[in-house]
């Protein structure tokens, strides 16, 4: 009998795998580039036998032939409506821009390149009019869906649309300004307050209003020297009644010396009073007080009454008591004499020129 074989030089696992995966790489670059064009393969996986005392070979892989570079076609996309992206420099685009403001503003713009030269794509698209339509019942704009979100007015022709539709071929008419008549002003005698303001110096605040002027008067109580609180006429600690006496701050002893508009008469009799005609209502020149002695005294004497400058009528009893005003200050004499003279200087001839 004869000896069986020996097996020939074992092949290494990691070769094996080696090749498998690299057969396996191949198949699928292949693939990617062409599905339809394919390489065929054969690797003898197997050892083969022959008959009699054969010995088994290893197996050898079959040289691969390399497979050619594909060239891959360039992709264009194309938009819905045909047109193509056009490439052109970013350098360009600044430079058309600077251009721009330069014409806009009157002013020279440099570019300025901050980053590498490259290409950029550019799509160009027709110009787009976006178009809104508005309620004609509530005012409410529609949205995407022609059902108003408000009313539920579904939008019909009254609708009103902006901006307005162009009547197509339609020749534009020249247009003629309309004749305005004039409109009378019914409001000729009031005049519309204007409220002057100027920014407040705080941050934030609201502005400061413009305001004319105003004294703040405060009166004072002889008797306690205690404030009259505003818009009272009764002292708050003593009750007193505000008279002529009481102090006003600031005062204005020359347009009123006998008291101040509002004020109770005095209870003071040193004062001298004045009394008004019940007729003509002239005031007379002030008498000294009925309750002071120099009034007691001339009651007694029976001197006689003052008389009424305006309608001559002698002051009686029923002449009422004057309450205190305004009393206009009497013209200087030496100022009166002076504009006398000027006066009688004057010749004014009414002789007409011959």
């Amino acid at each position: 009998m004869s000896a069986p074989a020996k097996d020939g030089p074992a092949v290494p696992a990691e070769k094996k795998g080696g090749l498998s995966k690299m057969v396996s790489r191949m198949k699928t670059v292949l693939k990617r580039s062409d599905g339809s064009k394919r390489l065929s393969f054969s690797a003898k996986s197997a050892p083969t036998t022959t008959a009699g005392p054969s010995v088994t070979k290893p197996a050898e892989p079959t040289p691969v032939a390399a497979a050619e570079p594909v060239a891959e076609p360039v992709e264009t996309t194309t938009t819905a409506d045909g047109t193509q992206p056009t490439k052109i420099m970013r350098s360009q685009i600044d430079a058309d821009r600077a251009k721009k403001l330069a014409e806009r503003f009157a002013v020279t713009v440099d570019p300025l390149y901050n980053g590498p030269d490259r290409e950029i794509s550019r799509m160009e698209k027709p110009i787009r009019m976006r178009i809104h339509r508005s309620c004609h019942r509530c005012n409410a704009t529609f949205r995407g869906a022609k059902i108003c979100s408000q009313c539920e007015h579904v939008r019909c022709k009254a609708c009103p649309r902006y901006p307005l539709k162009k009547a197509e071929k339609k020749e534009k008419e020249p247009v003629t300004a309309a004749v305005v008549g004039i409109e009378p002003d019914t409001y000729w005698g009031v005049r519309q307050q204007v409220l002057l303001t100027k920014p407040s110096p705080r941050p934030g605040a609201q502005p400061l209003v413009r305001k004319s002027p105003r004294q703040r008067v405060r009166r004072t109580c002889h008797e306690c020297q205690t404030l009259f609180p505003r818009g009272t006429k009764i002292c708050s600690s003593c009750d007193h009644v505000r008279c002529v006496e009481c102090p006003r701050d600031p005062a204005k002893k020359k347009t009123y010396p006998d008291g101040y508009p509002g004020d109770a008469f005095s209870t003071n009799t040193a004062i001298p009073v004045k009394y008004s005609c019940h007729k003509c209502l002239k005031v007379f020149p002030p008498v000294p007080h009925p309750n002071s002695e120099e009034g007691i005294a001339r009651k007694e004497s029976g001197a006689e009454p003052l008389t009424c400058v305006r309608c001559q009528h002698p002051m009686c009893s029923e002449c009422p008591r004057a309450p205190p005003a305004r009393v206009e200050p009497a013209p200087d004499p030496e100022v009166l004499k002076a504009v006398q003279a000027k006066l009688a200087a004057l010749s004014v001839s009414n002789t007409v020129a011959s």
